[in-house]
């Protein structure tokens, strides 16, 4: 399931999750999305119940939603409107170019206002991530270029900028630690992949690293 818009932001404390959290919450499907696995959450209905730190568990919750390779989740788009998934892949390269598009005319649901609460600000990142890669499991597989759209790395390339002073400065910093925990040979890389709510083209939200003597649990 696609869960958004949630503004994070604006939840009570207690309301408030880390990536890997187990919560409890009411959800209906998007009226607005028609991509069959984007659902909306009822905010005030969010309970936070722990947090998973086993990476065993982490590996066989993602594992469910695991697909062959990109091309993969091609056919399925076709066949029954698939429109998020797992891919095994090796990382090329990381690249960024200057954005041009503006957040509030491509996502509307950022002008929305919330109601007793003061907005808060929220900057757009000065450049667009691009990730490079092959589908681990497809020899024939040719690179594949995606926009890499998850939140902590556009807000990785903004702390870099006020540190280093140089948004070219800032990406390197950021590439580098991507390429250290994404290409290594120790670990086994996961993009989980999603469809561009208005364009339908395929974007990584989210990459994730696991050890490669990694298995599933048993109990």
């Amino acid at each position: 399931m696609r869960l958004y818009p949630i503004p994070l932001r604006y939840l009570e404390k207690e309301q408030k999750y880390k990536q890997w959290s187990w919560a409890e919450f009411e959800v209906q499907k998007s009226p607005s999305d028609r991509r069959k696995e984007s659902y909306i959450v009822r905010q005030d209905t969010i309970r936070v119940l722990g947090q998973i730190e086993s990476e065993a568990e982490r590996f066989d919750l993602l594992s469910k939603g695991i697909v062959q390779d990109r091309e993969t989740l091609d056919v399925l788009k076709k066949n029954d409107r698939t429109s998020i998934g797992l891919v095994e892949i090796d990382v090329e390269d990381f690249t960024a170019e200057s954005r041009r598009k503006e957040w509030e005319k491509e996502k509307p649901h950022i002008k929305q206002s919330h109601l007793y609460v003061a907005k808060k600000p929220l900057e757009q990142a000065a450049m667009e991530i691009q990730i490079h890669f092959r589908c681990k499991n497809n020899a024939a597989c040719k690179v594949h270029h995606c926009s890499l759209i998850g939140w902590e790395y556009t807000e990785a390339l903004r702390k870099f900028v006020s540190k280093y002073e140089s948004l070219d400065g800032a990406f390197m910093r950021l590439k580098n630690t991507l390429e250290e925990r994404y290409k290594n040979p120790s670990k086994r890389t996961f993009a989980l992949m999603g469809t561009h709510f208005k364009y339908g083209s395929w974007m990584v939200a989210q990459l994730y690293a696991f050890p490669r003597d990694i298995s599933r649990r048993l109990f």
